[in-house]
């Protein structure tokens, strides 16, 4: 390869990072962080071993930085500032199906998690640090400014987030990434749906009665 120009030297770093992460999502996915090795990871992104140490000395740096670049929902702050004004029984729909969508595009990334999760304690506090919970605050202010405003009970509005979180990640899990698909396939329709109705049903306050209807009776029952 000819000398890169100085201008372009960023440029050519950049790729090369971008290259060798997703070279890492790929073998990370198919045989696990802790059983991979740097070499497969050289070979996948058709470097040398050497060429790799150059942009990330040790496995974990790569880990780390594919938690950086491939967040499994970067878009979600820019997402929930889309439907601030929506009311939930049209804007938690919208998001859910939004979040759906992103989840399945980044399986792979989600099937690493989820490995590191499972085997390393360690792992799973910084996956929770980096990725759930700042999703599920960002969630919980949104909820929180319809709870102020009576369209949802009171409750925690961060565990409330988790909890609609933690519905999507099942799916995620049982339909993508443990075979659930060819067993008992669901639709996105009825993943959305079904969330959508569990999360509002149990959140929304019901109508308050209209002025106008007759006052409930009272006195012995007659059956």
């Amino acid at each position: 390869m000819g000398r890169i120009p100085a201008a372009r030297h960023e440029e050519f770093a950049q790729a090369r990072r971008d290259a060798i992460l997703n070279a890492a999502l790929k073998v990370f996915a198919q045989t696990g962080f802790a059983e991979a090795k740097m070499d497969q990871v050289a070979a996948a992104a058709d470097l040398s071993k050497a060429a790799l140490y150059l942009y990330f000395p040790w496995k974990d740096s790569l880990l780390q930085s594919l938690l950086k670049r491939y967040a499994l929902l970067p878009e979600l702050p820019a997402m929930v500032a889309a439907i601030g004004n929506t009311p939930p029984a049209i804007g938690i729909p919208t998001l859910i199906g939004e979040i759906w969508r992103l989840l399945r595009e980044r399986k792979e990334l989600a099937s690493v998690m989820v490995r590191e999760i499972q085997s390393n304690p360690e792992r799973a506090k910084l996956f929770a640090e980096r990725v759930g919970l700042p999703d599920s605050q960002c969630l919980a202010d949104y909820l929180d400014r319809w709870i102020k405003r009576g369209v949802l009970r009171q409750q925690h509005s961060l565990a409330a987030a988790q909890c609609l979180f933690g519905m999507l990640w099942f799916f995620l899990v049982t339909q993508e990434l443990a075979g659930g698909r060819d067993l008992f396939p669901l639709s996105d329709e009825t993943v959305v749906t079904t969330v959508s109705r569990i999360f509002l049903d149990g959140a929304t306050n019901p109508p308050k009665p209209s002025p106008s209807s007759p006052p409930a009776r009272s006195g012995r029952h007659q059956g």
